[in-house]
């Protein structure tokens, strides 16, 4: 997940997007503090993922051109996520990527200067990828195997 967002980092700066740039620098640094399960439940580790995000919009607002209603998706998305794979429930992050993370994603990949197909296309495998979850799992749950 890391090096996958590390090259949307890459993607979205080549394309001046510093507001997704900033967002999956963010992304990588969730993904990095909830592996550990020792921190991960902790509501202030919740606390602090949030107001690092806020943080990081602010910054992205004061020092690039990038409107504020394009960071709104993004940001949208992002903390959605968050709030998601906090709560460690497979079920719950998945309803969460089909109903805001991906389509929030999608329209901030649609709206930038410079819309990228990558960034869209990424999004609807991973809306495809949670319908067939969803289905796949719908009598076992989200916890066996």
């Amino acid at each position: 997940q890391e090096i996958g967002g590390g090259l949307f980092m890459l993607s979205y700066a080549m394309l001046g997007a510093w507001g997704g740039t900033l967002m999956n620098v963010y992304g990588a640094i969730r993904c990095e503090i909830l592996r550990h399960s020792k921190i991960a439940k902790s509501k202030w580790t919740l606390i602090f993922l949030l107001l690092l995000l806020t943080v990081i919009c602010a910054a992205v607002l004061l020092l690039t051109a990038e409107k504020w209603y394009y960071l709104f998706f993004a940001a949208f998305a992002q903390y959605c996520g968050t709030f998601s794979m906090w709560s460690q429930n497979g079920k719950w992050i998945r309803w969460c990527q089909l109903l805001a993370v991906s389509p929030f994603w999608i329209v901030y990949n649609s709206i930038i200067p410079i819309p990228t197909i990558g960034g869209i296309l990424t999004e609807i495998f991973c809306i495809i990828s949670v319908l067939i979850a969803l289905f796949r799992y719908r009598k076992i749950g989200f916890t066996e195997r």
